[in-house]
Parts: structure tokens; sequence; C-alpha cells
């Protein structure tokens, strides 16, 4: 898909720069703008089709394994992604 348009909160930014994870948080959003519906869905849809996801960043030299939420917004066009929680993510999955 292409003409999503993605971008990253204040709050959700601050908090990878605080983890070392800017560069590995853009390529996430870079790769959101092409495929918006990354991940698991948090919740089900609304009814106008705004879908509330999470997805991971796997961890890498110097930056920990990383949950990322995001919002996608489908209406009004162009589609929308804002990453909104940043948080690490010690890998166990939960039941």
């Amino acid at each position: 898909m292409s003409g999503v348009i993605a971008d990253v909160t204040v709050r959700a930014a601050a908090r990878a720069k605080a983890l070392g994870a800017q560069e590995a948080l853009e390529t996430l959003r870079q790769e959101l703008e092409q495929v918006p519906r990354l991940g698991v869905l948090l919740s089900a849809p609304h009814q106008d089709g705004v879908e509330v996801r999470k997805t991971r960043i796997e961890p890498r030299e110097g930056v920990p394994g990383l949950a990322v939420a995001y919002v996608y917004t489908p209406a009004p066009p162009p589609p929308t992604v804002a990453i909104v929680a940043v948080t690490p993510d010690d890998g166990v999955a939960s039941e």
C-alpha cells in the first residue's frame, strides 16, 4: 500500500531517543508507510476503521527489543499511522 503517511508522536520519539533507538524507529516508520498493518491488532477495529496495533523491533547492538504501539486511521484520505508508544520488550509472550 502506498500513499500512507506515518509519523511519530513527540512522546514516542523522546522515548526512542532515551533508549538509543531513533534509527530503528525511523526504519519502522518508513516500513509502516508501505505496510500500515504490521504486527497484531490490539482491539477490534472501530466502526470508522481505526485500528490500534502493536509490533516489535528486534534487539540490536546497544538497543533492546522494543514494543511499538501505533494507531492506523484509514479515513479521511490519506490513510495515516501515528506511532504513539515505544517501550522495552522482554520478548516474553503474554498469556
